[in-house]
């Protein structure tokens, strides 16, 4: 901002997902599968009779039910892609899988009542059903398990290890999709795209700051009355990606993540989360987003469409531009299908878009953080926990992390290069990318570590020209994350407390104002309900929630010394 000492905008509550990792050696043909430096698990373990005796995963057999506690995650068919069926028929693994129904929340309580847990739940860290399960003696403690097999213990930083731990001094959780300060890449999924046919057609006209991205909506409504101007994707917990991209887009770093559920403002000076309405970005962002729906240039369906929803617009190419989380996901599938019918068709991601008065410079959307986006726990109720926990770590590792990205081996490779990248054999070098994209790789993604983009760099560099676009993309758009948001993590508050059911009112106020403010019919109807809006958190405690998550940052910073 103009006239004030820059301030670093940093996450309350959330950190950049899907980075990348460290360099990394692999064998050529093969290998063990472990990261450079990693010691092999006899030595880590300390005793290798005791490793012995443990079931081994890829020798023994493993069946274990899992159930990831979103509303949006649903059952893959385990076993009828060509990961699962590699993994049934190569390492014995069998997963029996517990679908959310739509309605994670419910079928969370269900199971507890009953008794009757799943032996692996993925969920968000901290979140109030992992410290309902911890507090009652639920989780298995993973300490032994990290301290005998290697890789994820490697993998996760000294720093991030320790903020994993509970009060109790114990660790329950692996991270899923963590970064590593060791990282020389960053990666993250969502960012901008154009429809280069459009684009193209259109004249190819400047797009740089959000001025020319309305000149330009405004021409493609225009022009092309069948095609959605600027997708948003859908929303989630009442906030729609394209505002945060919008407020990134003011500068002096802030970033997407720093507008939660209940956004604040990190005043990296004091080390104070003050009040968000004394960032007058904060009010600018949802104005511009406003004008855009108010002229039919956005998703007027924005806060109630469903991803399949998303999808069907985006694959058949009636997208101008999107402004959405995961859209190297979205975007490298689109890409595939758009393309076997028409080479010229598809998206392609540019940089970041921003206000006039800004400073690109301190355009930063992204941050990065080595905890993760969210966590996997194994239950009391699992019969092999060891076993599972031996999975997780081999799944973490390089042989994992490049059949999460590329497939098993014997399908579209059958060696890799000194980099671990896998090398195109004949299949992989003529199949076209329908076929690919039927293959459904990545479906099946149990957990994500830093080697994946690794990975998925080297691959890249062999042969820019056919390099996957997804990412590519992710790539790109990561190398705009400059700052490490650890400190705001586990800022959660106890739902169940006084202050918890305080936090609770306040992020439903602000969930039906975030549409209200997107809907308003005029300047007058926005002014209203933006002020209602202070005015209501405030009479509900706003600040006492920004005093009690001031404190936990401030413990968060004491942990990081």
């Amino acid at each position: 901002m103009k006239g004030r000492r820059r301030r670093q905008w940093l996450l309350a509550g959330l950190a950049g997902v899907m980075m990348a990792g460290a360099a990394l050696s692999g064998c050529a043909g093969g290998g063990t599968g472990e990261p450079a430096g990693m010691q092999p698990p006899s030595e880590a373990s300390g005793s290798a009779g005791e490793a012995a005796a443990a079931p081994k995963f890829g020798v023994d057999p493993l069946e274990f039910s899992f159930y990831s506690n979103y509303d949006f995650a649903s059952p893959i068919g385990y076993g009828n892609d060509v990961t699962t069926k590699w993994l049934q028929e190569n390492k014995k693994l069998n997963i029996v899988e517990i679908g959310s129904n739509g309605n994670a929340k419910q079928k969370f309580g269900a199971m507890v009542a009953a008794g009757d847990l799943p032996d692996v739940i993925m969920l968000d860290r901290g979140s109030p059903e992992y410290e309902t399960m911890r507090k009652n003696g639920m989780l298995v403690p993973l300490d032994d398990y990290y301290a005998k097999y290697p890789v994820l213990r490697e993998l996760v930083d000294d720093q991030t290890f320790n903020m994993l731990k509970a009060e109790d001094g114990h660790i329950y959780v692996i991270p899923n999709w963590f970064d590593s300060e060791r990282n020389p890449y960053k990666y993250s999924n969502t960012g901008w795209t154009v429809n280069r046919k459009i684009y193209a057609e259109l004249g190819k006209p400047e797009l740089r700051t959000f001025d020319d991205l309305y000149d330009y909506l405004k021409k493609v409504k225009a022009k092309y009355p069948n095609v959605v101007p600027l997708e948003t994707g859908m929303a989630l917990s009442g906030i729609n990606m394209l505002y945060k991209l919008i407020y990134a887009g003011y500068g002096d770093n802030r970033t997407i993540w720093n507008i939660g559920d209940v956004p604040a403002f990190p005043n990296m000076e004091t080390k104070t989360l003050e009040p968000i309405f004394r960032d007058p970005a904060y009010k600018a962002s949802y104005k511009f987003l406003n004008k855009l729906y108010r002229e039919g240039l956005v998703t007027q369906d924005m806060f109630t469409q469903k991803l399949e929803q998303v999808q069907e617009k985006i694959n058949s190419g009636r997208v101008a531009v999107t402004g959405l989380s995961n859209i190297t996901g979205h975007g490298n599938t689109a890409n595939a299908i758009l393309q076997a019918k028409d080479p010229e068709a598809g998206y392609d991601y540019i940089p970041f878009l921003y206000d006039k008065g800004a400073d690109p410079e301190t355009v930063n959307p992204h941050t990065y953080g080595t905890l993760g986006w969210n966590v996997v726990i194994i239950t009391k109720k699992a019969d092999n926990p060891e076993q599972i926990f031996q999975f997780y770590d081999w799944w973490a590792g390089e042989d994992g992390q490049r059949i999460n990205a590329f497939g098993p081996p014997g399908l579209l490779y059958d060696e890799v290069d000194e980099n671990g990248a896998p090398i195109d054999n004949e299949k992989g070098k003529t199949i076209t990318p329908q076929e690919k994209a039927n293959l459904k790789l990545g479906l099946f993604n149990p957990l994500g570590s830093w080697l994946f983009y690794v990975i998925g760099h080297h691959k890249n560099a062999q042969n820019p020209e056919t390099a996957n676009w997804g990412n590519a993309a992710s790539e790109f758009f990561g190398s705009f994350a400059k700052l490490n948001a650890d400190q705001f993590n586990n800022m959660s508050i106890d739902p169940k407390s006084d202050l918890g059911i305080v936090e609770q009112q306040i992020r439903q106020i602000w969930h039906e104002a975030n549409a209200k403010l997107v809907f308003a019919e005029t300047d007058e109807a926005f002014e209203a309900v933006y002020a209602k809006l202070e005015t209501d958190v405030t009479k509900a405690g706003y600040n006492k929630i920004l005093a009690e998550k001031t404190n936990i940052w401030r413990a968060n910073l004491e942990k990081m010394k």
